[in-house]
């Protein structure tokens, strides 16, 4: 999925058809998200499978463990946020008839006092940073790049560097000029006439 976003920005980004390259620019942001909240649920249910003991003994949810509580709060955060994960909304209801439904409430609400951890909450937010899509044309725009430079004509992979060469001997060119008694205005002037 990630592998063919990237694949299709950096196919775009030659023929120089940016308009075309933001909205998969965004897909591309979207699903690594869904990724890495997918991985966190992963975490949190494996959290909750070590001490599944505790929760069939305890209806108190503040008594709980808190790595046990937390991982109960960003599973209900989670099934709150995300709809195309049907076992989380489950998992939710068994939480609620299990524990109540204010903690349901303080999680999903991110309410004062929630135990809601901040790299899931980060994960979930449904505002889609301009700075992160920019970073990843750029990124992708620098990786291609720097493939064609390599295969065209062997220069040295770093943009960075050539730069800096390319500054360094206009330098030089400077300094000669200027030992030789030449300022580059009056070299120009003389060769106009």
């Amino acid at each position: 999925m990630l592998r063919q976003s990237r694949s299709d920005i950096t196919q775009l980004l030659p023929n120089g058809r940016l308009s075309e390259t933001i909205p998969k620019a965004k897909q591309f942001y979207e699903d690594e998200r869904r990724l890495l909240a997918y991985d966190q649920v992963e975490y949190f249910c494996t959290s909750i499978l070590k001490d599944i003991s505790v929760l069939h003994h305890q209806s108190d949810v503040h008594l709980l463990p808190d790595v046990t509580k937390e991982a109960m709060a960003g599973l209900i955060f989670a099934a709150s946020r995300i709809g195309e994960l049907n076992e989380l909304q489950y998992i939710r209801c068994m939480f609620v008839e299990r524990f109540g439904l204010q903690f349901d409430k303080e999680c999903v609400g991110l309410r004062r006092g929630n135990v809601v951890g901040s790299e899931i909450v980060k994960i979930l937010d449904t505002k889609l940073p301009q700075d992160e899509i920019t970073n990843i044309v750029m990124e992708l725009s620098r990786k291609h790049q720097t493939n064609i430079t390599t295969s065209a004509d062997s220069v040295s992979e770093d943009p960075d560097a050539e730069k800096m060469e390319r500054m360094k001997s206009v330098v030089r060119r400077m300094l000669l000029q200027s030992n030789l008694g030449e300022s580059p205005q009056a070299r120009d002037g003389s060769f106009m006439r």
